[in-house]
């Protein structure tokens, strides 16, 4: 007969397998546990780092905020100082075209006024010239030589108006070499016949006359001064030509045999200058 409380007992034998049982699965759970545990550790650490990565990328990031706030704000007042700048010197340009403006019309008034001035002065000198050419006309109609107030006028043209408007009363009249009128005149003898009228004296060549006057510019030329063609050498025979101006780039001339006297351009490629008798 068994003891049923001893170790021989069945019911203590499935206690104890039991209980070993229970042992072995409590130290898997335990170790589980600690995998568990572990592996925990190993989850909050990643994530402890992920929020710092986290917070400091936030903090980078407010920074970059407080960055870009700085730079607009710069660039807000840049703007607003350029658009200042830019505004003052719009006014100083308006201004300054405003003064221009001004200055503009000024000159331009004042080259009005000089231009109604020098209008009325050659109005003057015209009449005045129209004067003493109608005095020079009546001396030559009347077939004598002109009067001593026509000649000794002060105006520079005076004398010269007297012997352009007497040599155009001569146009027609054939050319023949050497002569020197009343019927015919070669070059020289034409202006030399002209001059005479107001009293001044030259040969009859060409050459000479061409070294006895003044010489003047061609841009300063008054009505009966000499137009002179050829050429300029140490031979004054190299002028071989000779008219008389008369005004807007015009001579009356002699100009060759078979021709007659009459009025052409004075402007010639072997024009060489111009003298003023006196």
């Amino acid at each position: 007969m068994t003891d049923s409380g001893g170790p021989t007992d069945d019911g203590y034998l499935r206690r104890a397998s039991i209980l070993a049982h229970m042992g072995g699965g409590q130290a898997e759970t335990l170790k589980q546990l600690r995998e568990a545990q572990e592996v925990f550790a190993i989850l909050q650490a990643q994530a402890d780092d992920a929020y710092a990565v986290q917070r400091e990328a936030q903090a980078r990031a407010e920074e970059a905020k407080l960055a870009a706030e700085e730079a607009v704000a710069r660039q807000v007042d840049e703007t607003r100082r350029i658009e200042e700048e830019q505004a003052r010197l719009e006014k100083l340009a308006e201004e300054a075209r405003g003064a221009a403006d001004l200055l503009a019309r000024k000159r331009e008034a004042a080259l009005e006024q000089a231009r109604i001035a020098r209008e009325n002065a050659e109005r003057a000198r015209y009449q005045a010239a129209a004067a003493r050419r109608e005095a020079a006309r009546t001396a030559v109609a009347s077939g004598e030589p002109a009067s001593r107030w026509a000649v000794d006028m002060t105006a520079g043209s005076a004398r010269g108006d007297i012997a352009a408007d007497w040599a155009l009363t001569q146009l027609d009249k054939p050319y023949v070499w050497a002569a020197a009128g009343p019927a015919a005149y070669d070059c020289s003898g034409l202006t030399m016949r002209a001059w005479e009228r107001v009293g001044v004296v030259m040969d009859h060549w060409t050459g000479t006359q061409w070294t006895a006057g003044p010489h003047v510019r061609l841009s300063e030329l008054q009505r009966g001064d000499l137009l002179f063609y050829g050429q300029i050498t140490q031979n004054p025979g190299d002028i071989h030509h000779v008219g008389i101006y008369i005004g807007r780039g015009l001579m009356v001339h002699a100009p060759q045999t078979g021709d007659v006297i009459r009025v052409a351009p004075m402007w010639r490629s072997d024009l060489v200058g111009a003298t003023r008798p006196a």
